[in-house]
């Protein structure tokens, strides 16, 4: 997932062009071009969540798959942006997996935690998933670009010359969107915590 030069880039881009103008069958190709790297983000996703030892990978990967495919056809642009949705929804998924662990546990939901940057980058407090994952919503509601980058970043551990190759913009650029995205994150955070 290193960027547009990777060899089948222009083939997965041409793959999602078929898929918008309705031929389904387009997003199973590309899945099946990408499949390691999907593998690959899953990994990546479940060690920062530390919920593995009830989702495996493979669930994991077909679990997105199957959010992605689910309703009418999505508008996936390119490379990058299926990267980005399938990111998403893995987060999502393990999200919902999360609440309904803690629920089962705790009887209730993660309680209200303070956010960090460090949480970002080092999600070994699976208490916090919830509480982050919501902060993220929010924040898509104010800026999507700014939880494209964050995603990329954090969820699927792009470096920032990575995720400056993918995006076509430079690393400083990379570096300022995702100290604005954090900002945002810890201003929806301390909000929560008010209102609790």
């Amino acid at each position: 997932m290193s960027g547009n030069g990777r060899p089948g880039a222009h083939e997965v881009t041409a793959l999602l062009k078929r898929y918008a103008q309705g031929q389904s069958e387009s997003l199973n190709d590309v899945v099946a071009l990408v499949y390691e790297e999907l593998h690959q983000l899953a990994r990546q996703q479940l060690r920062r969540s530390r919920v593995g030892q009830h989702v495996q990978t493979t669930v994991l990967v077909h679990e997105a798959y199957e959010k992605l495919v689910q309703g009418k056809t999505q508008d996936l642009r390119d490379r990058r942006h299926f990267f980005a949705v399938a990111s998403r929804a893995m987060r999502q998924i393990v999200v919902d997996t999360y609440r309904a662990d803690n629920a089962a546990k705790r009887g209730g939901g993660a309680p209200p935690v303070t956010l960090t940057v460090s949480h970002l980058l080092d999600m070994d407090k699976p208490e916090q998933l919830v509480a982050v994952y919501e902060a993220i919503d929010k924040l898509a509601g104010h800026s999507e670009d700014l939880v494209e980058t964050l995603d990329m970043s954090c969820f699927g551990g792009l470096s920032n010359e990575q995720i400056a190759e993918l995006t076509g913009c430079n690393v400083r650029t990379v570096q300022r969107k995702l100290q604005r995205a954090r900002s945002w994150l810890m201003h929806f955070m301390a909000q929560d915590i008010k209102s609790d």
